[in-house]
């Protein structure tokens, strides 16, 4: 599921098997994920720990008026300018239940900046979260197509083998997105 300006989620979409997650938050505020990102966010997280390196989850799953709400005040803190920041509605990873952000214990109640890349927890992530079916979804050097910021610390749940496939390929969603429709077209054609 790809969701981004050109592929807009219904507004009244909401994934079917939403789970409370059960792994270190920033806070007390329960975080919803599709259960099968929930159980491989769980997994990661663990094996984070075991190698002396603690994860928090700070935002899971949005619904798309909570999505309004946040691009909306976004713009009106920018004069109308969007920055890229906070995705259009419909456009977020949040609203798939695929989408997690995940930071350390010195980034809660901090801006969110590509500082965290640096961290050891962000190099723990970067290097490992492919092993648990996590990708990096917003790449530095995919935001040309991505149309988004680069986001070190936002993870999206694609599936162990596609994201080590994304991973040896050095392609962002839409890049496999684009591949894998190609494919099945060339196959039915």
């Amino acid at each position: 599921m790809l969701a981004n300006q050109d592929h807009l989620l219904d507004s009244d979409y909401i994934p079917p098997d939403l789970v409370k997650l059960t792994v270190k938050k920033i806070s007390s505020t329960p975080i919803e994920m599709r259960a099968a990102a929930s159980e491989a966010l769980s997994t990661m997280f663990s094996a984070a720990k075991e190698d002396g390196i603690t994860l928090y989850a700070h935002s899971g799953y949005r619904s798309y008026k909570t999505q309004n709400t946040m691009y909306y005040n976004r713009l009106k803190k920018n004069n109308g300018k969007d920055d890229g920041v906070v995705a259009y509605p419909g456009s977020s990873d949040h609203q798939t239940g695929l989408g997690i952000d995940v930071i350390n214990k010195a980034g809660i109640g901090k801006k969110f900046t590509s500082a965290f890349a640096k961290t050891k927890e962000g190099q723990w992530v970067a290097e490992h979260c492919w092993e648990y079916g996590f990708v990096i979804r917003y790449q530095k050097e995919k935001e040309d197509i991505t149309k988004i910021i680069y986001e070190p610390w936002h993870l999206r749940y694609v599936g162990i083998q596609v994201a080590e496939y994304m991973r040896d390929m050095n392609y962002c969603l839409e890049e496999f997105t684009d591949e894998w429709q190609r494919t099945v077209y060339e196959y039915e054609h």
